[in-house]
């Protein structure tokens, strides 16, 4: 058989075999080029995925403007629309939490939802969580639980309940959400709030509906709160979202991301708004409030460097430019100079001189200043990243008392800290009375597992 094989292999003539007469020819290099290109060319300017879709118009970005839209075209408008859906909101946390229901239920009503404050008419139950506490969250799962059951029950009718979480719970616990027990229906980050409607449009076609992204730049400053009580007389105006400060114990750079400020614009108009509707008081909010930096005109970004209180340092680099923190509250205050000014909640670094001086000038800026220690161990202090001293922080007191002698101060502290002694913790007893806060919030130190590759802690309250 082998010499067989051999023979007719020596016999016979093996010619190539071709997939078209192209290949048989004589092709150049430049041909080929030219070629690849046009077929690069079609490739680029044919169909895309809405092309599939029935009756979605197609538009097709211009490459010369350069711009980029985010707008989920392959969902019409109308999928998108309430439809007299009845909302119903919880809020848990702290007062930012109860600006970011007044932000969800501004987009979610100007696409056609109705709010209901009965838990039984609902159609969509939103949770606005907090993860800065453990019980907080444990409230959290335990209402879930509660609310599942109410879901099974509606099945039955004609429009089942969606469940969603909101806030910082969704982006430090999002897989768990998911994946225990099918609990919830939406999952919206902090910074994802816009995306509700496109959300809810996904969960009612059966599938759990998730954004968690973080953003650099989102402050809702085009979007106008809806408050709860339009005849209230106190309001909470956002100025700007995350921080930058990483604290050791903190969760919220993890769950609320960087520090980005809201332009003056925007919140000068809210207020004005808030005092044509007769509001007496306006307490304005962030996670480090007096942070504030408005870099969204030409104008504000200067050279000169963000002045810190003295003694005081931050763990990233000196920050340029941008309208100020004092800047702001002395617009605010001159809006109506019968309505009460208050903001929260600060940190420490953030008080230079003209911010005082301005709270001492000002009648309507209420002269109360919350200023957070967490401890009067230096030691601590450091481990705690806060960025200063104790010698630091009393001197910024002294400072305060000079210029404000009859300011109220308040406080929060932290007991039980990692590598924290007996005499750290009589340090923080007696910074305590040295000071002599009107109002002080303690909590007991814990630790929170925040991703795979780390931990940090938070705070419990006693």
């Amino acid at each position: 058989l082998k010499n067989t094989l051999s023979t007719k292999t020596k016999n016979q003539c093996i010619l190539p075999r071709y997939c078209s007469n192209l290949a048989n020819t004589s092709v150049t290099s430049r041909e080929r080029r030219a070629t690849a290109e046009k077929l690069k060319s079609r490739v680029y300017s044919g169909p895309s995925f809405q092309d599939f879709i029935k009756g979605v118009s197609v538009k097709r970005p211009d490459a010369a403007d350069g711009e980029y839209s985010d707008e989920h075209t392959y969902l019409s408008e109308d999928w998108y629309a309430g439809k007299s859906r009845k909302v119903y909101f919880e809020t848990y946390g702290c007062q930012m939490n109860v600006n970011d229901t007044q932000i969800a239920w501004s987009i979610l009503q100007k696409k056609g939802f109705q709010r209901t404050h009965h838990l039984n008419e609902a159609d969509v139950v939103l949770l606005i969580t907090c993860s800065i506490r453990e019980k907080a969250e444990q409230t959290i799962w335990n209402r879930l639980k509660q609310l599942t059951d109410m879901k099974k029950k509606r099945l039955k009718t004609h429009t089942p309940m969606k469940i969603g979480i909101l806030g910082c719970m969704a982006e430090r616990l999002k897989r768990q959400l998911l994946e225990r027990e099918k609990l919830v229906d939406v999952l919206a980050g902090p910074d994802a709030y816009r995306d509700l409607p496109r959300l809810l449009t996904v969960a009612d076609g059966g599938q759990q509906a998730c954004n968690v992204l973080l953003s650099l730049e989102e402050t809702y400053a085009d979007i106008m709160p809806v408050h709860h009580s339009p005849q209230a007389l106190s309001a909470f105006v956002s100025i700007m979202r995350g921080c930058d400060n990483m604290c050791s114990y903190c969760i919220v750079p993890f769950t609320r991301g960087r520090e980005r400020s809201r332009p003056v614009s925007s919140i000068l108009e809210e207020v004005r708004m808030l005092s044509d509707q007769g509001v007496k008081e306006v307490t304005l909010l962030g996670q480090n409030v007096n942070s504030y930096r408005d870099t969204s005109e030409e104008q504000f970004c200067g050279t000169d460097l963000t002045q810190l209180s003295r003694g005081f340092e931050t763990i990233y680099r000196a920050k340029r430019g941008g309208l100020r923190f004092s800047d702001l509250l002395d617009q605010v205050s001159q809006i109506n100079p019968d309505m009460r000014i208050r903001f929260t909640s600060p940190h420490p670094k953030d008080f230079p001189d003209e911010v005082l001086h301005l709270i001492a000038e000002r009648k309507n800026i209420c002269q109360q200043i919350h200023l957070p220690a967490q401890s009067g161990s230096s030691k601590i202090l450091k481990a705690m990243r806060r960025g200063y001293t104790r010698e630091a922080y009393l001197d910024l007191v002294m400072n305060i008392k000079r210029i404000i002698p009859e300011v109220s101060l308040s406080s929060d502290f932290i007991s039980g800290f990692c590598g924290e002694t007996e005499d750290d913790h009589l340090q923080t007893l007696s910074l305590i009375r040295e000071v002599g806060y009107n109002v002080g919030f303690l909590f007991a130190y814990s630790m929170r597992k925040v991703s795979a590759h780390g931990f940090v802690t938070i705070r419990r309250k006693f």
